[in-house]
């Protein structure tokens, strides 16, 4: 369940020592104050919302001032000695995997495994980064709350209370703050937990705060680019993304929206003469609308609601020029709601791009604006909207942010470099309850990018917690996919037609993350905490509980259009999506991708839900099912659903929905049937297509005991087989989950399963290879062979037109593909002695050899199992 604010922790759980107080939150984590004024502190703060947790079983025995509190995990001595705390007077003791650990007050914590950082503006991978000066200064992700050490502090000391919810000047209710006594104090949370990380994270999210689940729309497609837009020039770029058929979800608006400054507040009417029609125009789309806000700057005279902020505040709109931005009063804040944003919000606003960047400090010294206003707007949204889900897009404020979720990292450098960081960075936030970052995607300055590095950046964004592009105002850092040249353009809008077919995959793992404190994107050693490789392959990370992903991040080199990269296999056996080849690990992996191929990993027998022909996140229910089974043991998986908008899903009302396969000697089982749950909106009646990726085509296949067809072109009833990629497919026009469906696929014994292994990317670089061959041929043949690369990239076309012939064609390929090299050498020489002027065909042949040798070693054992 999402975090209720109960700070004050169960008397059971607490012991008062002198001026000390030690509270267990659970036989692993526990909070220690020291008190000069023995006033210990019970109410929330920034970071801490809930101590209120179930009873632990302790003791407590002591004699000359000297303390032993011992849980079944861990024993605190003390000595109440009226100082605080330090080295001589408290050590704590616990296990290790058998090993007996001891900490102290200042002992250093090497093996932390780091947090995140505020903001990534004007880094360049993990540097700050002086254009002016070209220094270079490492980014410090600060201490998170796993450490390989098995223990970690954290130190509210300092931390702001936030206090009760108490009535503002204009009838609202909302949290206030107060900075903490002067008193001499310490408030300290120790973890020790080991290296079970994900019992530390679930833990850690009951005190710290759980991350809510975000609307649905939120994880679709944002297109956000800092530009001069008018209001034409946002529908006509809304009426391009759906002319070229790439979903989008929401669109943000950036300070041009206002009149000239940084902070304001009043629509520039040169750019939008009808704000209120613009964005009802907007939502008829479908399409969510945020605004860019600077706030720091206050409120100037020039500002449409000046004067009504001005008498709110008891000023005299004639004699103030200017009304200070001061987050500390509340008084301005309660105006700063009421006049400045609540009108925006009646016109159809649906949440606010909190873009402060302006400084730490505030009228109150220890008070910083950014993770105070994040609180403001999450809780004035989840005020005014009902049971609507509030939303807000601003910085990292600090431990406790993971509640106020969506993260805006900030301005990178358009590099390789900075894509290199970002899968890192995003997953090792999850070690701080931190788990939407959002990234501008292709980064912010100083202009172009190369195509590939766009693409990379796209599909990285495809398998991160929020797709959100930017860049800054730059004529030359085009961010609209089509505006690429071919293959690009079609390989991102295929990666982000992708995202949304993963959308129900994705909402399932953030709801999961509700409650288990485990962000989408968390890091390997999460699951294999034993394995040193896990611990120092940060480009990799979970996407999930059922997907590992590393994105490709360095260009390709050799010009065989495929860049080499070196992942790590954890132990077990584990299927590449991108190749359909397996790998068993523990093991270092180097292989070379293409550019349409992302590095995702999934184990034998994964079940992965999906849906189909969306383009729009407004459905209240998934209407059009796919379930992707990818080959091995008896699996399944339970899909969640609720309305996606309103905060009902925290009351129960959602559906869960079962998944399963089971392999069976003769084939495979599928069923797909409601577990338990429904709400208002939620689609029963469903259709439903099943993949079967590195599958054989199979003899027939029934539904409720009753066969369908096959078909070359698969229409809403029956199952075809798509050669090229290995693939059966089957489609059911309706099934209601509430009744069930069973579904057989027969396995033909004919059809060896094992040929489609690894034949996906086969395919894929037999196309690059006859592209480079096709660019080489003219009207006199070069080679009595040539069109042989045609017949071969042909194959898959043809198994998909006459399965039958599956095995037989897959045989001749592993003849056929071997003859390649033979021809284009042949045709090498034949160039050389006829077209000695023309230099770009033998640069052709020279990237297809280079891209058969490479296959010849990444495929040697698929070609092995071909040619056997």
């Amino acid at each position: 369940m999402i975090t209720t604010h109960h700070p004050k922790a169960s008397a059971k759980n607490a012991l008062v020592i002198g001026q000390a107080r030690f509270t267990f939150l659970t036989s692993r984590f526990v909070r220690m104050e020291w008190a000069e004024d023995r006033e210990f502190i019970d109410q929330a703060t920034f970071a801490v919302v809930n101590r209120d947790m179930p009873a632990v079983d302790f003791t407590h025995s002591n004699g000359a001032n000297r303390h032993v509190l011992a849980t079944p995990a861990m024993e605190i001595r003390y000595t109440d000695n009226g100082r605080p705390f330090d080295k001589e007077n408290l050590q704590i003791q616990f296990t290790i995997d058998g090993a007996s650990r001891k900490w102290r007050p200042g002992l250093e914590d090497p093996g932390n495994l780091k947090g995140t950082y505020r903001t990534l503006d004007g880094c360049n991978g993990g540097f700050h980064y002086s254009r002016k000066t070209k220094s270079r200064r490492p980014l410090d992700l600060g201490r998170g709350l796993l450490s390989q050490s098995g223990w970690a502090l954290f130190d509210d000391s300092r931390g702001i209370l936030l206090l009760p919810k108490a009535p503002l000047p204009n009838g609202d209710s909302k949290h206030w703050f107060r900075p903490r006594s002067p008193s001499h104090r310490r408030d300290w949370y120790f973890l020790a937990y080991g290296l079970s990380y994900r019992e530390a994270l679930r833990d850690a999210s009951r005190v710290f705060g759980a991350q809510p689940l975000p609307p649905r729309y939120a994880l679709g497609n944002w297109w956000s680019r800092y530009w001069g837009y008018t209001d034409r020039d946002f529908e006509e770029l809304v009426e391009q993304f759906d002319r070229m058929d790439i979903p989008l979800d929401v669109l943000v608006v950036d300070m041009d929206w206002h009149l000239a400054g940084w902070t304001g507040y009043t629509w520039n009417r040169h750019y939008f003469p009808d704000p209120a029609e613009f964005i009802r125009w907007v939502k008829e789309k479908g399409i969510r609308v945020t605004l860019n806000l600077h706030p720091a700057d206050g409120v100037g005279k020039h500002e449409e609601m000046f004067a009504e902020m001005a008498r709110a505040l008891r000023l005299d709109p004639e004699k103030t020029d200017r009304i200070p931005f001061d987050c500390a009063d509340p008084a301005f804040v309660a105006a700063y709601f009421r006049y400045l944003h609540h009108p925006k919000e009646q016109l159809g606003v649906d949440f606010w791009w909190m873009d402060w960047q302006q400084g730490t400090g505030t009228a109150v010294p220890e008070l910083d604006p950014l993770p105070w206003l994040n609180i403001l707007h999450w809780e004035d949204a989840a005020n005014r909207s009902g049971n609507r889900r509030p939303l807000i897009f601003s910085r990292y404020g600090g431990l406790g942010s993971g509640r106020y979720p969506v993260g805006f990292s900030g301005d990178t450098h358009s590099t390789w470099n900075s894509l290199d960081y970002q899968p890192y960075f995003t997953s090792t936030a999850s070690n701080v309850l931190y788990g939407y970052w959002s990234h501008d995607l292709g980064g912010h300055m100083p202009g172009y990018i190369e195509p590939e590095l766009y693409t990379r950046w796209i599909q990285f964004g495809v398998f991160s917690p929020i797709l959100r592009t930017h860049t800054t105002k730059n004529a030359e850092a085009e961010r609209r996919t089509w505006e690429y040249p071919d293959p690009h353009n079609r390989v991102m809008r295929d990666a982000i037609l992708r995202r949304y077919e993963m959308i129900p995959y994705i909402y399932t793992e953030n709801r999961n993350a509700v409650e288990s404190g485990v962000s989408l994107c968390r890091p390997l050693y999460y699951h294999w905490p034993q394995e040193p490789a896990a611990y120092e392959s940060p480009g990799q990370y979970l996407f999930g509980d059922q997907m590992m992903v590393a994105p490709v991040t360095r260009p390709s080199e050799d010009g065989s259009g495929t860049a080499a990269h070196a992942l790590w296999v954890p132990p077990g056996s584990w299927i590449d999506t991108a190749t359909g080849i397996r790998h068993h690990g523990p093991m270092r992996l180097q292989f070379r991708y293409a550019l349409e191929e992302i590095p995702v990993f999934v184990r034998p027998g994964t079940v992965l839900p999906g849906q189909r022909e969306c383009r729009r996140l407004a459905s209240a229910s998934i209407e059009d099912l796919v379930v992707t089974l990818w080959p091995g043991s008896d699996r399944e998986y339970l899909l969640y659903e609720d309305d996606g908008f309103s905060s009902s899903y925290l009351r129960g009302k959602a559906a869960w929905i079962r998944i399963t396969q089971q392999d069976r000697g003769d084939g495979k089982t599928v069923e797909v049937t409601l577990d338990r749950g429904g709400y208002r909106g939620f689609a029963a009646k469903k259709s439903l297509e099943i993949r079967l990726p590195m599958s054989a085509p199979p003899r027939k296949v029934t539904v409720e005991d009753e066969e369908i067809p096959w078909q070359f072109r698969l229409q809403d009833r029956g199952w075809t087989y798509a050669g090229r990629r290995g693939e059966t497919m089957i489609r059911i026009p309706q099934i209601d989950v509430r009744e069930g469906v069973r579904v057989r696929i027969y396995r033909n014994p004919a059809a060896d399963p094992g040929l489609a292994e690894g034949i996906a990317g086969l395919f894929t670089r037999l196309d690059l290879i006859r592209y480079c061959m096709t660019l080489c041929s003219a009207v006199m043949p070069l080679h009595p062979e040539e069109t042989l690369p045609v017949g071969a990239a042909q194959t898959g076309n043809r198994i998909s037109r006459n399965p039958a012939a599956f095995e037989e064609e897959l045989r001749r390929l592993g003849e056929t593909v071997r003859r390649l090299p033979e021809i284009m050498r042949g045709m090498q020489k034949k160039v050389r002695k006829t077209m000695p002027d023309d230099t770009k065909r033998p640069l052709y042949l020279k990237r297809g050899l280079a891209l058969w040798k490479q296959m010849e070693k990444d495929f040697r054992e698929v070609l092995a199992r071909l040619s056997a």
